[in-house]
């Protein structure tokens, strides 16, 4: 005989409890996760915010310029005869860099020349006309005298005498004359000197030298160009100046000083690190960038550099004042901006901060932190987490 199933309303009984039981059970092990998360505490390395000077490190970009950086160019207009000097050469002070065509101010100064000797004989003329005026003078002078002793005495007519007034009179006049003439020989003589001293001068620049010890890092014209006064002709820069020119944001104007040393990179070798220090700071600030420039030094130079070649430049500063820092590693981002976790009330909270300068390991905290703050290592950390402070990290 079949055996007869269990009463129907014995079995949904039974299922109702396990589904009890089960629910219950999930709901222990919901209640034991959330206690896990948010009752028991657990112990996170920390450190304690302490305001204190600290070593900063300044970053900003760069160019290679020089201090001493010239434009070589003509005082005069010439056709480039030759140049004896091409780019990457390195020159003396007084080199021979170009020479321009001379031949027309070469006749213009023999002219010159010619025409000064015939003033100096012009002054010889003109001293050898006052000496005969003196003689006359002195013929006159002499008559005048006699006359003048014969009129007291009644020998001689009065028209006698005023003759010989007249002539005497004439010879003075002709003895003033002839020292004008020296003087406006003198004077022409002196004209035509500085004439042939100006023609001398253009000669001289139509041979162009090197103003300085460099090196040539450009050249623009060719022989046979036309050069024009102020035209650019080449560029030669001292070696001893080049400079890295640094821009920094204005808030490090007070930080960065004369002296501080510097780490270079340039951005066609950047795993180098080139040293330097900083040399001096600019007095004016970019009022669109809100950035000034300071002038770094290289130590050495790159066996590849060019003028205008980019760099990034970090200046090793000492903060002007007590400040806050943090590992760069206690920092983590939210939407991109940065923030820390702090133990707060015995939870993880999570705050945003302001950033500043990087301090080797540590990076600056302008805004967000205060003295004695417990910073938590971020690893593992979520909002309201309960937190016990474990080792505390230095």
């Amino acid at each position: 005989m079949k055996p007869q199933p269990p009463p129907l309303a014995a079995t949904d009984h039974s299922a109702g409890w396990r589904r009890l039981a089960f629910a219950l059970l999930l709901a222990a092990l919901a209640g034991g996760a959330i206690g896990y998360w948010y009752v028991v505490p657990v112990k996170v390395p920390w450190q304690q915010v302490q305001p204190r000077l600290m070593s900063l490190e300044i970053n900003g970009p760069g160019l290679l310029d020089a201090i001493n950086r010239v434009v070589v160019t003509s005082r005069i207009q010439g056709f480039l005869k030759s140049i004896e000097a091409d780019r990457n050469d390195v020159v003396k002070r007084g080199q021979v860099l170009a020479l321009l065509e001379s031949v027309d101010l070469l006749n213009q100064l023999a002219a010159a020349q010619a025409e000064a000797t015939a003033a100096a004989r012009g002054i010889s003329e003109a001293e050898s006309e006052r000496a005969r005026a003196k003689a006359g003078y002195d013929r006159a002078k002499i008559e005048f005298e006699r006359r003048s002793s014969l009129a007291r005495s009644n020998v001689i007519s009065p028209a006698e005498l005023t003759t010989a007034e007249s002539n005497y009179l004439q010879a003075e006049a002709d003895m003033a004359r002839a020292d004008a003439g020296i003087e406006r020989a003198k004077a022409q003589l002196l004209s035509k000197q500085a004439n042939v001293k100006v023609l001398e001068a253009k000669l001289a620049e139509a041979t162009i030298v090197s103003p300085l010890d460099g090196v040539v890092i450009s050249r623009e014209r060719n022989p046979g160009d036309l050069l024009l006064p102020g035209a650019n002709l080449m560029q030669v820069v001292e070696l001893s100046t080049i400079i890295i020119s640094a821009r920094f944001d204005e808030s490090a104007r007070s930080t960065v000083k004369p002296g501080q040393p510097a780490r270079i990179r340039f951005a066609a070798d950047p795993n180098r690190v080139w040293t330097g220090k900083v040399l001096r700071l600019s007095r004016q600030v970019d009022q669109e960038t809100r950035e000034f420039t300071a002038d770094i030094t290289l130590d050495a130079l790159p066996e590849s550099w060019a003028m205008g070649q980019r760099a990034n430049v970090a200046v090793e500063a000492q903060s002007p004042a007590l400040t806050i820092g943090v590992p760069e590693t206690f920092v983590t981002r939210r939407d991109g901006r940065p923030g820390v976790w702090l133990a707060r009330n015995g939870r993880a909270t999570w705050v945003p901060v302001t950033l500043g300068y990087v301090s080797g390991t540590n990076i600056e905290v302008t805004r967000g932190l205060k003295a004695g703050d417990a910073v938590l290592s971020p690893a593992g950390r979520y909002p309201f987490e309960p937190v016990q402070l474990g080792a505390q990290l230095p």
